[in-house]
């Protein structure tokens, strides 16, 4: 976080309510951009657009062609997403911010070299009239482009510009999709969602290009890195997989709808799942700024008194101030979230009326209700993991993640509807548990990491940069990616 969480440690040491609120949601801005707009945007335009509709097939069209090109292209771009994250943390270690611009130019480029052609088989697969069609392959690559410009996000300093492109670019698409849905059907509607989000991709676009001023040339050094580390690619896909299987498989279930080709809804457990989700954006908010305001600066402390070469006991008394603080933030964030979720599966019921929102979701509401909390856990491990540069324990966590939640969906499929929701609630729970166990020995192994393993960064002839010292890269090369 060398850009956001520079801003937030200024917003908190304000140490007023009004820093303290913008710092809040800044926070959620960068923990959860992409989570808001999947959620909270799809569930506006999809209600408010009911009626501007002609048919209910339209809508339902509509909907679930938005809602696939979300899924398809978080699991698509999960591919490029975490191994530039890692690059560019690197190269902001190394002081060479101007590579911002060349590294957003060559992820963009080959996102759009694969995410084109796959685009066209897509909608030449599925009976849809021209104008959809080409409305549904515009959206797919404005898509493409929101979520590689958002891993930059978290390098930006100017977290007005930040928020207002995300302001701006939601109520453009609120707006675009009713005004679309009225005038031009279903292609009308895709077009006026999709102008929204290429604002947000435009505003976002031109700050990464604002604040670091450089040359524009397609970097051969991230070519050569993602040769090089293409497991980051594998455990990124595997990470976005692995949230997004229960609901693909039940889009294929018993009870779902067939909409066109190959394209399913399942109304039922959609609407329980965005519902659900939606509650823990507040916690994930609360979790980047207490991290990025009070973890951070313990985890650099130790880096700095290894490389003032300080005597062992101090290093040792700097960890342990840092795992206090894991310990300490692990609690506020359980309490926190418990306390939401409880809230929420009390109140479930009245909660689904007030939006007018089918109660036959329930069930699926207060299940993903209580599988939130277990994942706003999971993504404080993946990004403590990451923190401490154990990215094997991450593969086998994200593995562990995907293989419960496709087997235990699969399991609850074939027993009962009554059962929906209970696989991702169980994969997120044993993989909770699971991942604190890694992340427990990973602490324990701390000094060993340090001390014992070789550090993880590029080697130096593929930096021009002079004096980087390894002891500090696993420091400012564990930035997570955003998780969908």
């Amino acid at each position: 976080m060398a850009g956001i969480g520079f801003a937030l440690r200024k917003l908190s040491n304000r140490e007023d309510l009004s820093s303290i609120v913008s710092g809040f949601i800044l926070s959620a801005i960068v923990a959860a951009g992409p989570w808001i707009l999947t959620t909270a945007g799809l569930l506006i335009v999809s209600y408010s657009s009911m009626g501007y509709f002609t048919h209910v097939q339209d809508y339902l069209l509509f909907r679930s062609l938005v809602t696939f090109s979300f899924a398809a292209t978080l699991i698509l771009v999960a591919l490029i997403q975490l191994p530039s994250t890692r690059f560019i943390a690197d190269r902001f270690f190394e002081m060479k911010f101007s590579d911002n611009r060349s590294i957003y130019i060559t992820v963009t480029g080959i996102t759009l070299l694969f995410g084109i052609p796959l685009s066209g088989l897509l909608i030449f697969c599925l009976d849809l009239s021209p104008l959809v069609r080409l409305s549904f392959f515009n959206l797919l690559i404005v898509l493409m482009l929101l979520w590689v410009t958002t891993s930059l996000v978290s390098t930006l300093h100017d977290y007005g510009a930040v928020g207002m492109a995300f302001f701006s670019g939601s109520l453009a698409s609120v707006l675009g999709t009713l005004l679309g849905a009225r005038y031009g059907g279903v292609a009308g509607a895709l077009l006026g969602y999709l102008m929204g989000q290429g604002v947000i991709v435009t505003l976002l676009a031109v700050r990464i290009f604002v604040e670091f001023p450089g040359p524009i040339f397609w970097n051969r050094s991230f070519l050569r890195f993602l040769k090089k580390r293409w497991n980051l690619a594998v455990l990124g896909f595997v990470m976005t997989l692995g949230i997004w299987i229960d609901k693909i498989l039940y889009w294929y279930a018993p009870g779902s709808e067939k909409v066109v080709g190959f394209i399913h809804i399942n109304h039922i457990y959609d609407i329980g799942m965005f519902f659900a989700l939606l509650t823990v954006i507040p916690t994930l908010a609360m979790f980047v700024f207490y991290f990025e305001t009070g973890f951070y600066e313990r985890y650099r402390m130790v880096f700095v008194l290894l490389e003032g070469k300080r005597p062992f006991f101090e290093i040792l008394e700097a960890k342990e101030q840092m795992v206090r603080f894991i310990r300490r933030g692990l609690g506020y964030i359980l309490k926190i979230q418990g306390a939401v979720t409880f809230m929420v599966v009390l109140n479930a019921q009245g909660i689904l009326r007030f939006f007018h929102a089918d109660l036959m979701a329930l069930p699926v509401f207060r299940m993903g209700a209580l599988g939130g909390l277990c994942q706003v856990v999971l993504t404080m491990e993946f990004t403590l993991l990451l923190y401490f540069n154990q990215q094997k324990k991450v593969a086998r966590l994200a593995w562990v993640l995907f293989l419960l939640n496709g087997s235990l969906t699969s399991l609850a499929i074939f027993l009962s509807p009554r059962f929906e929701g209970f696989g991702y609630l169980s994969a997120c729970l044993f993989s909770a548990v699971y991942g604190y166990l890694l992340l427990d020995q990973g602490v324990n192994d701390f000094e060993f990491t340090v001390f014992m393993q070789p550090p993880d960064y590029l080697p130096v002839e593929e930096s021009s940069s002079e004096g980087t010292s390894p002891l500090l890269a696993p420091s400012l090369s564990a930035i997570p990616p955003k998780v969908g």
